[in-house]
């Protein structure tokens, strides 16, 4: 059984929401989430939002949330600044908000597959590994998040986030962005084969490969 979606999903994919223009289409930030929740999405989306935000806010600190969120959004560290969300906690009880009026609005009972519930305990030594290696890469205190979020939430997640997290990184160097090795994306998409993500996940990160 595969993976419900081939793309990104989650909350990192909620995280791709926030670009720099995000206020133009929306006034807040639940408003930039509910507007991608369109009727026609899979059930299956909105549920992997709802796992990973109630993961996040059961599993970390305020602080840490704040840390993760402001690490993996584009100019995330502007996200808290507008005084209309307190912490990344108070954050993660408005997206559980949207997914469940999402979810209420539909007729029948949706629950996700035995592959999208995979949460990779076995896993945690070489996530662990892969957040160390890249340690010196994102801020200490990132890193440091990442390495909770496997131990208190699930490697699933912060394998995700810390794709996004390099991604961001990356975008944030810009003119010269990050790089990867090849050898450094094999280990990632290695990961990725296990956790059984489809496609395009772990691939989102395969233009940082120096060619």
């Amino acid at each position: 059984m595969d993976r419900s979606t081939e793309f990104t999903f989650g909350i990192p994919w909620v995280m791709s929401f926030f670009h720099q223009d995000w206020t133009l289409d929306a006034s807040t930030e639940a408003e930039a989430v509910a507007d991608q929740f369109v009727e026609e999405l899979e059930p299956a989306a909105v549920l992997l939002v709802r796992r990973d935000a109630r993961l996040l806010h059961d599993g970390l600190s305020p602080d840490r949330l704040t840390v993760l969120w402001e690490a993996c959004v584009e100019g995330g560290e502007y996200f808290f600044h507008r005084g209309r969300i307190a912490d990344g906690a108070a954050w993660m009880r408005q997206v559980l908000e949207v997914c469940d009026a999402w979810l209420a609005r539909r007729p029948d009972t949706v629950t996700l597959s035995e592959t999208d519930q995979y949460e990779g305990r076995e896993l945690t030594g070489q996530v662990l590994s892969a957040v160390d290696e890249f340690s010196g890469v994102l801020d200490q205190e990132t890193a440091q998040a990442l390495a909770e979020c496997v131990r208190r939430c699930t490697p699933d997640l912060a394998f995700r986030l810390l794709l996004r997290a390099l991604c961001v990184k990356s975008d944030s160097l810009s003119p010269h962005y990050l790089r990867l090795s090849k050898e450094q994306y094999a280990r990632l998409a290695a990961l990725g084969r296990v956790f059984r993500y489809g496609e395009y996940v772990v691939s989102d990160i395969e233009h940082l490969v120096d060619t």
